[in-house]
Parts: structure tokens; C-alpha cells; sequence
């Protein structure tokens, strides 16, 4: 079962629309109809987001079933890799993606600066 499926199933099951979905993650509603349809598929932090929503561990949104909504055992902020689980909430972690996200930031402007160069000459 795809993701945007699954994403798609607990949204009905919360009797959501995708216009209240897409209000509660403060994205649009062709962003939330675009994942279920699986034309994107959703950064890790919005899926967190997304996990969150539904009160799920964001694990589950990537198995092969779909678990009963009303007996999902809450896991809020971790994942579990089968072997082992790394707390997604640690300040450690948080900050390491944090550094690489302005990283990446820096080194695209630095691109756009280089292209915006090249195409001038």
C-alpha cells in the first residue's frame, strides 16, 4: 500500500477532509491531495507533522498494512529501525539537522550565485 494511500486512510478514519488536514500541518490542500494521490511524497518533517496528526508512530505510515486507528500504540517521537529506536525528539539530533539544512541552504545560494554568473557572461 503506498504512502499516499495510507496517508489518504487515517485522514478518512479521523473523518478529516483535506482541507482540515492540510489547515492542521499549515500546508495547502493540493499539497495534502497531491501526497495521497502519491504525485510528492512529503519531506521528513512533514511527515513527522503528518504522524503526529494521526497520533501514529511515522513508522506506520510506511508498512505494508494499515494498523486499526483506534489500537495503534502511541510512540511519540521515535522510530523504530528494527534494531533499535532513535528518539527523533533529541535536541542532539534536532541540531545536527538543523546545521545540515543551513548548510544545504548556503551551498544552493552559493550555486544560484555561480549559475546567475555564467548566465550574465
Amino acid at each position: 500500500m503506498s504512502l499516499g494511500t495510507k496517508v489518504r486512510q487515517y485522514r478518512e478514519a479521523k473523518n478529516w477532509s483535506q482541507d482540515d488536514l492540510a489547515f492542521k500541518l499549515d500546508v495547502t490542500q493540493s499539497t495534502i491531495s497531491n501526497i495521497e494521490s502519491d504525485k510528492s511524497i512529503p519531506n521528513s518533517m512533514l511527515l513527522s507533522r503528518i504522524a503526529k496528526e494521526f497520533e501514529i508512530d511515522m513508522n506506520q505510515l510506511f508498512e505494508d498494512k494499515i494498523t486499526n486507528i483506534n489500537q495503534i500504540e502511541k510512540i511519540e517521537g521515535a522510530v523504530n529501525l528494527g534494531n533499535g529506536t532513535i528518539n527523533m525528539q533529541s535536541p542532539e539530533l534536532i541540531e545536527s539537522i538543523l546545521k545540515n539544512q543551513d548548510q544545504i541552504t548556503r551551498l544552493i545560494e552559493s550555486q544560484n550565485k555561480l549559475i546567475e554568473s555564467l548566465l550574465k557572461k
